[in-house]
C-alpha cells in the first residue's frame, strides 16, 4: 500500500477528505436534481446530471467504506 507507514495526520486527512467529497457530490446532485439554481448556466440535462452525481456519491460511499473497513482489518491482524 502506498500510504502504509505514513504520518497519522496524513491518514486522517485522507480518511476525512474522502467522505467530504462524497458529501460534495451528493449535495451537487441534489442541487441539480431538485432545484432551479444555475438553470441559465445548465439549461438541459439537469435531472440526468443530478441523478448521475447522486448515484456516483452512493457508489463512492460504498467503495470508501469497504476500503476503510479492509484497511482496519489489515491493521488489526
Amino acid at each position: 500500500m502506498v500510504f502504509s507507514g505514513s504520518h497519522p495526520l496524513i491518514e486522517k486527512i485522507r480518511y476525512y477528505s474522502s467522505y467530504v467529497m462524497i458529501v460534495v457530490y451528493m449535495a451537487l446532485g441534489i442541487v441539480f436534481f431538485f432545484t432551479d439554481i444555475a438553470e441559465t448556466t445548465f439549461p438541459s440535462y439537469r435531472k440526468e446530471i443530478g441523478s448521475t452525481m447522486i448515484i456516483y456519491s452512493v457508489i463512492r460511499l460504498v467503495l470508501t467504506y469497504r476500503k476503510n473497513k479492509r484497511e482496519k482489518n489489515e491493521f488489526t491482524d
